[in-house]
């Protein structure tokens, strides 16, 4: 108990100081420009290239080399659509709050990297609060070893320590802009990792309280038996794994190539349809097995047909992909 409440505490605590920076930016003024004072002295051939070296490591290239070998190394399986899942919401959030607050990027300072695109709250700060920060939380799941756990935690937080000092160091943002990206972060890490272990453990008497019947506000339940059904294609389909994987490349690229609401709308209309196929298909081999256990032409044939409209649906989104990401993907070629 006293460690669930320090969590949500933490939560709170993130939310709370990030609404009153949202609220207060323009008296952050002062603040923000004493910080950049100090860290601008610290400049030098050698501070820059570290800053930069730091500031990759959310990189999305550096994020999707992490990602992809943690999702065959992952003793437990249960935890790799979580790791995606948490790749896409963080970039997706993100997103959302920039073009919330609008926030023009630092102009009286020097400029030791390019960026585009609006500074409140931070997306390195955010991407590296919620990348590095599910990882320490699945170090504590996994691991067996205190000081291993420790030495990590204690790793990873320098991590993300260094990637927000970084980008105030850089001249890219404001010290109110990484400090709100971090503490924003923390609250969503507590209600995402909060979810991953409601819906997402292996934990028998947690399945058990899923599969028995409850009762209160019927519309409360209906939503819950939604999750829980979601969750358990999740689960059980190792094709979700793959789909979770594409979605999270098209969210990284599309935040880094910028692409258009309306494309935006395409991309989140198209990831509904295919997990919404593969989830009927699911559903439908699920029923077929339980009417039919034996060998059957019949039940192969509706299993083969529901197979066959998943990769209809994927190979329809793949082909937009093309569409929307390969002009743009050239013109970044070339301009480099």
């Amino acid at each position: 108990m006293k460690r669930l409440s320090l969590k949500w505490i933490a939560c709170l605590l993130g939310l709370t100081v990030f609404i009153l920076i949202a609220l207060n930016l323009d008296r952050m003024a002062e603040i923000d420009s004493a910080v950049y004072q100090a860290v601008s002295t610290l400049i030098s051939p050698a501070m820059t290239s570290f800053a930069l070296m730091c500031t990759g490591l959310v990189g999305p290239a550096a994020l999707l080399a992490i990602t992809l070998p943690l999702v065959i190394l992952l003793p437990k399986k249960e935890y790799r659509i979580p790791l995606f899942l948490n790749l896409t919401i963080a970039v997706l959030l993100n997103l959302g709050l920039k073009n919330v607050f609008t926030r023009p990027r630092p102009v009286d300072v020097i400029h030791l990297a390019t960026e585009t695109g609006f500074s409140f709250p931070s997306g390195h700060a955010m991407a590296a609060t919620c990348f590095y920060g599910f990882l320490i939380y699945l170090v504590w799941k996994l691991a067996s070893s205190k000081a291993f756990k420790h030495l990590f935690t204690f790793l990873l937080g320098m991590i993300i320590a260094l990637v927000a000092a970084s980008r105030v160091y850089l001249g890219v943002h404001y010290f109110s802009d990484v400090t709100a990206g971090v503490c924003v972060s923390i609250s969503y890490l507590v209600i995402f990792t909060s979810f991953v272990n409601l819906f997402f453990t292996d934990d028998e008497p947690m399945k058990q309280k899923r599969l028995t019947p409850q009762k209160g506000n019927a519309l409360f339940l209906s939503f819950s038996y939604a999750l829980q059904g979601i969750s358990a294609g999740l689960r059980t389909e190792r094709n979700m794994v793959i789909h979770f994987a594409a979605m999270s490349v098209v969210v990284v690229f599309g935040a880094l190539l910028r692409i258009s609401a309306t494309e935006w709308m395409i991309c989140v209309i198209l990831f509904g349809a295919v997990f919404m196929a593969e989830l009927f298909n699911t559903s439908i081999e699920t029923v077929v097995d339980m009417i039919c256990p034996q060998r059957d032409p019949r039940a192969k044939l509706a299993k083969d047909t529901a197979a066959g409209a998943v990769l209809f649906m994927a190979v329809a989104a793949a082909i937009v992909g093309c569409i929307i990401f390969l002009p743009k993907l050239w013109v970044l070629v070339l301009n480099h």
